[in-house]
């Protein structure tokens, strides 16, 4: 079989049109799994309504139980308070902005909880009460803070 001139310009057209056909289809897919794979980033960074509430409940139990600890002499439950406070600021739920603002004052609550926590170690009761008037502190700054922000 012989292929004319035309024959071979009609597929040759074809087989263009197939591989721009395919050629569509790879960046569509590609497009879709980008922009996906960017609101999974989104989302880690911003934490949904509820994890939030879930979590900012549980920063509250840990404080009380430092204030708990602080009213009895407990140092143990001061200490480990401290240290749970500490560990939430490192929790994804926790990063609710991202600004060097909102990172320096989670690095300077730290600070407070480790001073905290030192302070509880030593047993030093009054230590421990200033130090966490200061955590105190830290919070309801970096609260205010979140909500100007927002």
């Amino acid at each position: 079989m012989r292929l004319s001139r035309r024959d071979i310009t009609r597929t040759s057209g074809s087989s263009i049109n197939r591989r721009l056909v395919a050629a569509s289809v790879v960046a569509a897919a590609v497009m879709a799994v980008g922009v996906a794979w960017l609101g999974a980033i989104a989302a880690d960074r911003a934490p949904a309504p509820d994890q939030v509430a879930g979590f900012m409940r549980a920063k509250l139990g840990h404080s009380q139980n430092v204030l708990e600890g602080l009213s009895i002499a407990d140092y143990d439950l001061i200490e480990r308070g401290a240290q749970e406070l500490s560990l939430a600021s490192l929790d994804s739920n926790w990063q609710v902005l991202q600004t060097e603002d909102y990172v320096r004052q989670s690095a300077e609550f730290r600070r407070s909880c480790d001073v905290l926590r030192d302070a509880a170690k030593a047993k030093n009761l009054d230590g421990a009460t200033l130090a966490w008037m200061d955590v105190m502190l830290k919070c309801v700054q970096c609260h205010k803070y979140v909500r100007d922000v927002n």
